[in-house]
């Protein structure tokens, strides 16, 4: 809100070449083999450089929270079409999350290298006459290398944008499933909402809301709708610039800010999640969770799977008739029914819902060193560009 606009110098463009004249003349020279269309293209790029390492910090965040939250292992409740599935473990579940987060940094990088190139000197649609060193330039605004052609690269814009969105979308859906998982275990109270993320009811005293949780899963539906926004404007358009593409920023921008909040919140809500174990270890023997190790134990006992898989089926409906759980059955009903030896140790292995010991020797959530490291050094990349054009343009000045 600082820069003097002028309605009447047509854009941005004309407004900072007339603010730069009013100090050199030179600056009439600024339009000297650029066209609007190469600026813009290059200054989308800077912006989603920065976007992208901002991003990429805030998944790692996102994992980091993970791992804390990781650290307060416990028993945990795993479901299929929202019913009780198997006993887990909470590392588990957050290792799980934390997968899916690991696929959204590997995409991250992987735009940033097609981002990484300078558009500078495409002009309008076909290059320039003037002998300019592209190659130079993209040293000093820290770019890979200029891009390859001036009709595509004037003719693309939207592209890029497109492509972040997506995968923000991508990230947002897990961020989204996390804040599915979270408003499902607090309405079967197997979980505590902190007050500090949670609302009440202007009318309902004893309410307490998922408020932000419930706003993630909304916002991740914008997020897709500017990926369609952003990907729309790529059909239909002829070769060459369109200012169809001028649409692109809006979406690209407001993806990145919705991202980025949704990830925050997230972020420092996992942390303070508090568990009722007492409560998760009733909702899984009210499942019967345990039935599929417990046709497990009696096919390694010589039984066909299939056969197992049938008695299990026959105990469950039994043990829901005479309304006991799995684990007050004794070996020796089991081995009857069965007509296989198993010990009383072997059963109740079987049918514990406590599986924390297996999942904690599996997986484990890797440490955040790793990947901190991988994204200070693309940070440092653009730390060393940044410094080496205020370098170039305090010489430029003197």
């Amino acid at each position: 809100g600082r820069f003097p606009w002028r309605e009447k110098l047509e854009d941005v463009h004309t407004n900072v070449e007339a603010a730069v004249t009013k100090i050199t003349q030179h600056a009439k020279k600024m339009r000297t083999a650029r066209s609007r269309n190469d600026q813009v293209c290059l200054d989308t790029r800077l912006y989603m450089r920065d976007a992208i390492n901002e991003l990429s910090a805030s998944l790692l965040s996102l994992q980091h929270s993970l791992s804390e939250l990781a650290k307060h292992d416990c028993i945990f409740p795993s479901y299929t079409h929202t019913q009780v599935a198997q006993p887990v473990s909470l590392s588990f579940w957050c290792h799980a999350h934390w997968q899916a987060i690991e696929r959204d940094l590997e995409r991250l990088p992987q735009l940033y290298a097609r981002v990484n190139l300078n558009p500078l000197g495409s002009g309008a649609v076909a290059g320039t006459t003037w002998p300019i060193d592209r190659v130079y330039t993209s040293k000093l605004l820290g770019f890979e290398s200029p891009t390859g052609n001036p009709m595509d690269s004037v003719g693309s814009r939207g592209e890029l944008e497109a492509e972040l969105l997506f995968s923000l979308y991508l990230a947002m859906s897990h961020a989204s499933r996390m804040a599915e998982d979270i408003i499902l275990l607090s309405n079967k109270r197997l979980l505590l909402l902190p007050d500090e993320f949670s609302t009440g009811s202007s009318m309902m005293p004893q309410k307490k809301n998922p408020d932000p949780l419930e706003l993630i899963r909304g916002k991740t539906s914008r997020m897709l709708g500017l990926a369609i926004h952003a990907g729309g404007l790529l059909k239909g358009v002829p070769s060459g610039y369109n200012l169809d593409s001028q649409e692109s920023k809006y979406a690209l921008i407001s993806g990145v800010e919705t991202a980025l909040s949704s990830f925050s919140i997230l972020s420092q809500l996992l942390p303070c999640l508090k568990f009722d174990e007492q409560k998760i270890s009733l909702e899984l023997e009210e499942g019967y969770a345990c039935a599929t190790e417990l046709a497990d134990l009696l096919a390694k006992k010589g039984v066909p799977f299939r056969t197992s898989h049938e008695l299990t089926g026959k105990i469950v409906r039994e043990c829901i008739a005479k309304k006991k759980f799995l684990s007050s059955l004794s070996s020796a009903e089991v081995s009857k029914l069965a007509g296989v030896a198993i010990s009383q140790k072997e059963l109740l292995d079987a049918v514990s819902v406590d599986k924390v010991a297996r999942f904690a020797r599996s997986y484990k959530i890797p440490k955040m060193s790793q990947y901190a490291s991988k994204l200070a050094e693309r940070k440092n990349s653009l730390s060393l560009a940044s410094k080496l054009l205020e370098k170039e343009v305090k010489a430029v000045i003197q």
